[in-house]
């Protein structure tokens, strides 16, 4: 084995067969992973009460998300198909789902080492499909755009039909340390496809790498009992490998292993600058829909910040864009870091939107 970790641990040169199970295996965290807080509902009223109102109000939100993952590297490619929980946060069909869904850079499990073929291994999905609530048929959808930072990613329904139950942002649950989160996901075909609910707890929170609250229970969108919107748990895959580099040992500190959870207001405001973004050119096969009108007097390089003529819609009760840009110390996702979420565009891509 040639190379080492600064900690001076060797440097382990995967098979490619091994780093597509990682990228599949990455994308499916939502799915598998195991809440450290009991879920089952006690004898206790309130929180029987809190299961139902919150499976009764946001239960059809969550949605199965199909995809179809490439992990290309060390001169391969492959595919594979995965699944994970998206969530619908517009009566259009707007998804909110985990950003390494859409891409995964596969250099924290292997120190960036591709062994000089073919450059760092990563991984990118496409051909999206989403089964709504009630419903047996797998819907097309396309990637809108994501957010590198928050590492969130948004895809949009192709054929929406009527108005779809979605979480929004005019009503939000004040979450403070000790506040219990339920989490919604669906099953898959195995158990029927059925709506459940995680509970977790709310552990601390910290400004360390952003604002942040740390949590324990299920990756997913997270509720307060009265089904307020709490914020959007995940877990930050890279950051559990730096972490477990960092320690010097092969086992990791256990105090980071919790869930990182964004505020959902921070969630609404680049979901309302996300769903002003047309969707980005299918490459799927049975496409054959052209790409929707470019949205008038707006250019469409990422989550940029709104123009004067057109500003973007801020949610009610919430920041707008430009107060954000008024304080700087107030999140700033429709900024420098977000303005690097959009895929890039051929050319003819941008003349169709109007770029």
């Amino acid at each position: 084995m040639k190379g080492s970790t600064k900690t001076g641990l060797p440097m382990i040169r995967m098979p490619f067969r091994s780093l597509v199970s990682i990228a599949v295996i990455a994308a499916l965290i939502p799915i598998a992973a195991q809440s450290a807080t009991p879920t089952s509902a006690s004898s206790n009223d309130d929180t029987s009460r809190e299961f139902k109102t919150v499976m009764q109000k946001r239960g059809e939100t969550a949605v199965p998300v199909k995809f179809v993952m490439s992990v290309s590297g060390m001169g391969s490619e492959q595919q594979q198909e995965g699944q994970t929980q998206g969530t619908l946060v517009s009566a259009d069909g707007l998804i909110l789902v985990p950003g390494r869904v859409v891409s995964l850079d596969l250099g924290a499990f292997t120190h960036g080492d591709s062994g000089g073929l073919g450059g760092a291994p990563s991984a990118k999905s496409g051909q999206f499909r989403v089964r709504l609530a009630g419903s047996d048929e797998w819907l097309p959808a396309d990637l809108v755009t994501r957010d590198t930072e928050l590492g969130i990613a948004w895809l949009r329904l192709r054929h929406p039909t009527g108005k779809l139950p979605f979480v929004d942002f005019t009503d939000l649950s004040k979450v403070v340390v000790g506040t219990q989160l339920f989490t919604v996901m669906r099953t898959s075909d195995q158990f029927g496809s059925v709506p459940i609910v995680r509970a977790g707890y709310v552990l601390g929170e910290t400004t360390v790498p952003r604002p942040t609250f740390l949590v324990d229970g299920s990756p997913g969108f997270a509720f307060d009992g009265d089904g307020k919107p709490a914020g959007y748990v995940d877990v930050d895959l890279a950051g559990l490998m730096r972490s477990r580099s960092s320690s010097g040992s092969i086992g990791m500190d256990m105090s980071d292993s919790v869930f990182s959870m964004i505020p959902a207001d921070r969630i609404g405001r680049v979901t309302a600058q996300a769903s002003v973004l047309p969707v980005v050119k299918s490459t799927d096969s049975d496409d054959a829909d052209p790409l929707p009108p470019p949205v008038p007097a707006r250019k469409h390089a990422g989550l940029a910040p709104p123009t004067p003529e057109a500003p973007s819609p801020a949610m009610p009760g919430q920041p707008s864009p430009a107060d954000d840009a008024a304080n700087p110390e107030a999140p700033q996702p429709a900024n420098a870091a977000a303005r690097k979420t959009q895929p890039a565009e051929s050319t003819d891509e941008k003349k169709q939107h109007g770029g």
